[in-house]
């Protein structure tokens, strides 16, 4: 029986309600301090369409979010970052998903791609924020990390004038590697089975 190689790792981050002290407003290293003691951020409940998030007062030029825990990446596999992002009040932004290449060592992996597409956030309306992270530049790949990369840091960067305030959904990363490749993908040890027939 195939098994999906997402249920081989664990992938998403942690809720946002489980305290600012896991993200980072650089690129999610210990030095680079929290949320939690920054400030600027603050878990706002009961929004609308997102229920429990992250309320985020943006004050820089290029305002990064990042998960500080490692999202573990194997060679071969793409994984998708996603999230939704709704602005509060202030004037119009542009967003998106970026991730720090960590390779052995615990050191920065040079020459790689570290952000996706750019979104245009504006009015008081729900946009989706994603990239496709992978080892090789197909159709829907936005960021090729070769097997120097171990692990990532990812998240958002919201990129425009400071003043404005947003909020955003809890992030996820999934594991697409059949829906880029179109190949089953099976856990050691098993044989992919085609029961299509």
């Amino acid at each position: 029986m195939a098994v999906a190689s997402s249920m081989e790792l664990d992938l998403m981050p942690p809720r946002f309600s489980e305290g600012l002290y896991d993200w980072s407003p650089g690129n999610g290293l210990p030095d680079d301090g929290c949320y939690a003691e920054r400030g600027g951020a603050r878990i706002a409940q009961g929004d609308p369409e997102f229920g429990s998030c992250l309320e985020l007062r943006k004050s820089e030029k290029i305002q990064r979010l990042r998960y500080m825990g490692e999202m573990p990446y194997r060679e071969g596999s793409y994984l998708r970052v996603y999230t939704r992002i709704r602005p509060v009040s202030g004037s119009g932004f542009d967003a998106r998903i970026g991730a720090w290449p960590g390779g052995m060592g615990a050191v920065r992996v040079d020459g790689l791609r570290e952000s996706g597409p750019v979104v245009a956030v504006d009015d008081d309306e729900v946009v989706e924020v994603s990239a496709v992270i992978g080892p090789e530049k197909l159709p829907g790949v936005d960021m090729v990390w070769d097997g120097r990369v171990m692990f990532g840091h990812v998240g958002v960067d919201f990129i425009g004038d400071g003043g404005s305030v947003l909020r955003v959904e809890d992030l996820s990363v999934t594991d697409v590697t059949e829906e880029i490749t179109g190949e089953l993908r099976t856990m050691p040890g098993f044989t992919a089975m085609d029961y299509s027939r």
